[in-house]
């Protein structure tokens, strides 16, 4: 019974710390509704539905329905009826996707790590477990924004077999449009896993209307569902090349892909069609408004040349405090999460240990309720922290007591309204 207690006791301290009485500005995390948590923990939990259009499981029939209303809602939003909701992370929807458009020793695009791809598109993750030879592409230093011109010329001494844009660290829209009109039909695949949020709610970009053949996400950053992964392509791809696409899911890779997470995903796709376009246009507020106060206190934040961001995240270089590790765990100490980061200078090797940046993203807490005044304070505790010294882990946990309510959402209260 001792080992109960713990265990019981870690997700209670858990709940509290994170939940309650921190500011989480980790920006590939979210939370929930109170509704979209309410059905996460159902009879669906533990069950199977391996299929291919045909269920071989019997006892299926509730789960096939719940996910042909989920996959619905996904193909009406984005115009398509070529949707893949089973993988289980964004990671695994890029690795199904690059397994169906590539061979093993094929020559791909990637950001590279130090640009902001997310590792499964590089040589030290999923990439490299199937064998390709990821080729970073250009971007400049001070924005993160991809030099066409030279990735152009690149493209045309490397000829990939697939360009991955989209990236973990993003601060404006992907070049999409003007890197097409220069690459042929050389397929590009769309790493939407940060900012799917801000793409449903109109206030991004749109990948598959901008030339992307594919696009791929998660579903629990600034789109703050479940945690999980889908692939989107466009309508009109090739209906041979979205079947090797869904063969590879099942019964390539996926046997069991959690439908347990399909209530609550759909029910964030909905309030994501209800109040997505509010949510995502304050996050975009917050992050600028947080940026810019960082800057106006001497922070050297990125992409000032282009106002700081357009997304949900704010670059910051902390080398004079140390480095992302240094400065991540001072911030810990007085419960603001961040994450450590590499910039474009930094190498690969440094992601992993101490490197330049830290990457703030600011959806959950604008989900708690946060607007452009407490990004300014939010601003004042990294000041007090980094540059004054101090600690002031009572003040971040008397701010963050005033924000418990989640936003942007249907009201948990009236479930069984909603059943009626």
């Amino acid at each position: 019974m001792e080992k109960l207690k713990r265990i019981l006791n870690i997700v209670k301290k858990q709940n509290e710390w994170r939940r309650k009485s921190c500011i989480n500005l980790v920006a590939s995390e979210n939370v929930m509704s109170p509704l979209a948590e309410k059905v996460y923990i159902s009879d669906f939990e533990g069950r199977y539905n391996e299929h291919n259009g045909v269920p071989h499981y019997h006892g299926t029939k509730y789960a096939m329905e719940i996910e042909e209303e989920v996959k619905e809602i996904f193909s009406k939003r984005f115009k398509t009826s070529k949707v893949e909701l089973r993988p289980l992370s964004g990671g695994m929807a890029n690795l199904i996707v690059m397994k169906a458009l590539t061979k093993y020793g094929d020559v791909i695009f990637s950001p590279g790590l130090p640009n902001g791809a997310h590792v499964s598109s590089t040589r030290y993750g999923a990439a490299g477990i199937l064998g390709l030879k990821d080729v970073p592409m250009y971007y400049e230093e001070e924005t993160l924004t991809l030099d066409v011109d030279k990735t152009v010329e690149l493209f045309d001494r490397v000829k990939p077999k697939l360009i991955i844009l989209g990236r973990s660290v993003i601060l404006f829209p992907e070049l999409v449009k003007e890197l097409r009109e220069n690459v042929g039909d050389t397929p590009i695949m769309y790493d939407a896993a940060h900012v799917l949020g801000l793409i449903w709610g109109g206030k991004f970009q749109e990948p598959l209307n901008e030339g992307a053949d594919i696009m791929t996400a998660s579903t629990h950053k600034t789109f703050p569902g479940p945690q999980g992964g889908v692939i989107v392509a466009r309508d009109d791809l090739d209906e041979k090349l979205w079947s090797r696409i869904e063969t590879v899911t099942f019964p390539g890779l996926i046997y069991n892909h959690h439908i347990h997470r399909f209530p609550s995903l759909g029910i964030t796709a909905l309030e994501m069609n209800e109040f997505g376009n509010e949510y995502a246009e304050q996050i975009i507020k917050n992050a600028k408004t947080l940026a810019r106060a960082l800057y106006n206190l001497g922070f050297k934040v990125l992409g000032k040349s282009k106002g700081f961001t357009e997304s949900h995240q704010v670059l910051v270089d902390v080398r004079e405090f140390g480095g992302g590790k240094v400065v991540g765990d001072l911030l810990e100490e007085n419960n603001i999460i961040i994450t450590k980061i590499a910039l474009p200078w930094d190498s690969p090797k440094d992601a992993t240990g101490n490197p330049s940046g830290i990457r703030i993203g600011v959806q959950e807490m604008t989900r708690f309720g946060m607007k452009e005044k407490e990004m300014k304070r939010i601003a004042e505790f990294f000041y007090e922290i980094l540059i004054e010294k101090k600690n002031v882990k009572e003040e971040v946990i008397e701010f963050r007591m005033q924000f418990q309510k989640v936003h942007y959402c249907f009201e948990a209260d009236e479930y069984e309204s909603y059943l009626a």
